[in-house]
């Protein structure tokens, strides 16, 4: 029988690495199948609030994550899930990601 200690740390790091990199890139969608609220695909219109006049879509929840597009007022929104903290999946055109419940009048 062949022991871990006998593997060489070059063959048994790689898929601790990968399994890593899975774990972070599935984080957020097992997150999202756990914690959707949103029953049905609903449509909603981006309404920023004032003085603002346009909404970021980000790639996740929280305003620390990178803006995957901008969109004005009155731009129609699918919303795909929710966050529990005041975030939306939606998708806008052909753009997914999260927006801010504020944006959408929630």
């Amino acid at each position: 029988m062949i022991t871990d200690s006998e593997i060489p740390p070059s063959q048994t790091s790689l898929p601790r690495k990968k399994l890593r990199w899975l774990s972070l890139a599935l984080m957020p969608m097992v997150s999202f199948m756990l914690t959707g609220r949103v029953e049905a695909q609903q449509v909603r219109v981006i309404q920023a609030p004032a003085p603002y006049n346009a909404c970021n879509v980000r790639s996740q929840a929280g305003i620390q994550n990178s803006v995957v597009g901008t969109f004005r007022n009155g731009q129609s929104v699918t919303l795909l899930g929710e966050s529990g903290l005041g975030w939306y999946r939606v998708q806008v055109g052909q753009t997914i990601g999260w927006m801010a419940r504020q944006c959408l009048g929630l």
